[in-house]
């Protein structure tokens, strides 16, 4: 029972003066007439802004407006709505004294008379220049960091497919060579064949044609498996090529996959600060 009685007081403290008293110490606030001038600040949001409170009063909202806004269509609603009792609660960007842009968090609530008429508009803001600028910061370096993986994976894959043509190249010059070879071991193969003939038909004086045709028979032979072996390694150097393209296709593949990780990641961070 004395417990309950405790939450029931301690919350009953707490009245309208003392709860005022403690947004007014903590927040920035500044309350307008419908004519949108100044009647009232406080010192935190005139120094959030770089002015004294003298400095603040009687100056238009749209003084405090980046100059776009000010003249836009978007500005015009706000006001509209504004005084027919309708909050406003939104980031934006209002310009200091020293016309440095600056970022708030606030609140545009109207202020009825007791007939329940907007008599005046009371704004309640918070400053989070420092964190949407870090923001912006991670931002651009995120754009950054995507653009230049992009452009110099580009640029590797050029120069990486440059040089498998060039290798492709070289490869179909060593099959064409290998090719000739083995044309030219075929027709030695022919004049030892012949060679042998001859030796048949010579009898005992073709003895030196049937030596003769033997080594030419035997460096057909070892021409051959010269040429077996160039073109097994030309099958081993084109499979190469391709694994090494296909490697090359899958880090590109991997690569754009971490370009669009990025971008989402843009997306967050710009939807938190916004």
């Amino acid at each position: 029972m004395r417990v309950s009685s405790s939450i029931n007081l301690s919350t009953q403290v707490l009245d309208k003066t003392n709860v005022l008293a403690a947004l007014e110490f903590n927040l920035a606030m500044i309350e307008f007439n419908l004519n949108q001038e100044v009647i009232w600040a406080n010192e935190n949001f005139a120094k959030t802004l770089g002015y004294t409170v003298n400095e603040v009063k009687s100056k238009l909202h749209k003084q405090f407006c980046t100059a776009d806004f000010a003249n836009s269509k978007e500005y015009n609603e706000l006001w509209s709505n504004l005084k027919k009792g309708v909050k406003f609660q939104q980031k934006i960007q209002r310009v200091g004294k020293s016309g440095t842009l600056l970022w708030l968090e606030a609140t545009y609530i109207p202020v009825l008379d007791e007939g329940g008429k907007v008599q005046a508009v009371l704004k309640i803001a918070t400053d989070i220049t420092e964190r949407e600028n870090q923001v912006r910061t991670i931002v651009s370096q995120l754009k950054d960091l995507s653009i230049n993986l992009g452009n110099m994976v580009n640029e590797n894959s050029q120069e990486n497919m440059k040089a498998f043509e060039l290798l492709r190249e070289q490869i179909n010059s060593i099959s064409d060579t290998a090719n000739t070879i083995r044309n030219i071991s075929s027709q030695t193969n022919i004049l030892a064949l012949n060679a042998a003939i001859e030796a048949a038909r010579a009898g005992e004086h073709g003895r030196g044609f049937a030596v003769v045709a033997e080594e030419v028979r035997k460096l057909a032979s070892n021409v051959d498996e010269a040429i077996k072996k160039v073109n097994l390694n030309v099958e081993t150097i084109t499979k190469g090529v391709g694994v090494v393209r296909n490697v090359t296709k899958e880090s590109q593949s991997e690569v754009i996959e971490t370009q669009s990780e990025i971008s989402n990641t843009m997306e967050e961070f710009e939807s938190l600060a916004n």
